[in-house]
C-alpha cells in the first residue's frame, strides 16, 4: 500500500530517527502486523513522531496567539454590567493554557499513537475470538460440501458482514494460495504468526497438523465446530448469569437506592437537633449529578456484557 503524502513527508524527514528508535522493537512490528496496519515499524514511528511534533508546533503558535494578542485584547474591554475593564487573567491560568496546549495534548497524541496498534490487535482479537463458533460451523459445512480449502477460504472471505475479521484473515489465505502461490501449509504457517486470535491460530494450527498428518479435515472441521458450538453455550450461559446478577443490583442501586436515600436524607435533616437543613444545591448534586452517573455505569456495565455475546 502506498504512502500517503503526510507519511512520506514523514519518512523523508524523520525516517532515520524512526529506524533508530525501531531498530530492536519486534514487539511493535508484531502489533502493526496483527493490527494490519500496512506501515513499516520506522514509517509508523516517523509519522507518530511528526504528528506529535505538529501538535506541539501547532499549541505553541495558538498559546503565542492567546497570550499576545486574544487576552490582552479582552483585558482592554470595558464590562458592559460595570463599565470597567476585565479583570486580568491570572499568570496560573496562563501556565494552565501553557501546560495543556503545548505539553500535555502532544503527550497525548504520542501515547495514542504508541498504544494505538495494540488497541487495534486486541479488537481484531476480540471480534474473532467472538465470531470463530459461527465461522467454524460455516467451514465444517463448506467442507461436508466436499470444497476444497481454496474455495472454503474464498467463500468465508466474502461473507465479512457475518463473520468479521476472521473474513479478513480468510482473504489474505486465499490470496496468498491463489496470486502468490504458495502451498497450503506454508500460507497457514504464515497465517498463524500473523493473527491476533489465539483461538484462530489455534483453529489454523490444527488444520497444519491434519493436512501434515493425513487425516481427515471433514472430521477435523465437524469436531471443532462442535467444541466451539459447546464453548459458545457455556459462555453465553456464563454471560446471562452475569446480567442477571446485576440487573438485581441495579434494582437495589439505581431504583430503591436513590429513593430511599432521599427519604432518609430529608428524614435525618429534619430531626436533627443542629440545626442541619438540606441546601437545594445538595439536591441538584444528587439528582443531576449522583443519578444519571448511576445509569451511566449500569448501561456501560450491560452494554459491556451484551458485546460478549453479539455476533453482530
Amino acid at each position: 500500500m502506498a504512502l500517503t503524502g503526510f507519511e512520506t513527508f514523514s519518512r523523508v524527514l524523520l525516517g532515520w530517527l524512526g529506524r533508530m528508535l525501531t531498530k530492536d522493537s519486534i514487539g511493535l512490528r508484531n502489533d502493526l502486523v496483527k493490527a494490519r496496519i500496512p506501515l513499516l515499524a520506522e514509517d509508523y514511528m516517523a509519522s507518530s513522531i511528526m504528528q506529535v511534533l505538529v501538535t506541539f508546533v501547532g499549541g505553541v503558535l495558538f498559546v503565542l496567539f492567546l497570550l499576545g494578542f486574544l487576552i490582552p485584547q479582552i483585558e482592554t474591554m470595558e464590562n458592559p454590567s460595570t463599565g470597567e475593564n476585565f479583570s486580568p487573567v491570572s499568570d496560573k491560568v496562563k501556565l494552565a493554557l501553557i501546560g495543556i496546549l503545548v505539553f500535555a495534548l502532544p503527550a497525548l497524541v504520542g501515547l495514542i499513537q504508541l498504544f494505538t496498534p495494540g488497541w487495534v490487535a486486541s479488537s481484531r482479537a476480540t471480534n474473532m475470538d467472538r465470531q470463530i463458533p459461527y465461522a467454524a460451523s460455516y467451514v465444517s459445512a463448506m467442507a461436508a460440501a466436499n470444497a476444497t480449502p481454496s474455495q472454503t477460504f474464498k467463500s468465508l472471505a466474502r461473507n465479512k458482514d457475518i463473520y468479521g475479521e476472521i473474513s479478513n484473515e480468510a482473504a489474505w489465505i486465499y490470496h496468498s494460495m491463489e496470486f502468490l502461490g504458495r502451498d497450503l501449509i506454508t500460507t497457514l504457517k504464515e497465517a498463524v504468526d500473523r493473527t491476533p486470535s489465539e483461538r484462530f491460530a489455534e483453529f489454523v494450527q490444527g488444520i497444519i497438523g491434519t493436512v501434515t498428518a493425513g487425516g481427515n479435515l471433514k472430521l477435523y472441521f465437524l469436531n471443532r465446530s462442535e467444541y466451539y458450538a459447546q464453548q459458545n453455550r457455556i459462555h453465553v450461559k456464563d454471560v446471562l448469569q452475569q446480567m442477571a446478577l446485576f440487573s438485581e443490583a441495579y434494582v437495589v442501586v439505581a431504583v430503591a437506592l436513590p429513593i430511599f436515600a432521599m427519604i432518609i436524607a430529608v428524614i435525618t435533616f429534619w430531626v436533627s437537633g443542629a440545626g442541619m437543613k438540606i441546601e437545594e444545591i445538595h439536591m441538584y448534586i444528587l439528582v443531576f449529578g449522583g443519578f444519571p452517573i448511576i445509569q451511566i455505569v449500569f448501561c456501560a456495565l450491560f452494554y459491556s456484557l451484551s458485546q460478549e455475546i453479539s455476533a453482530d
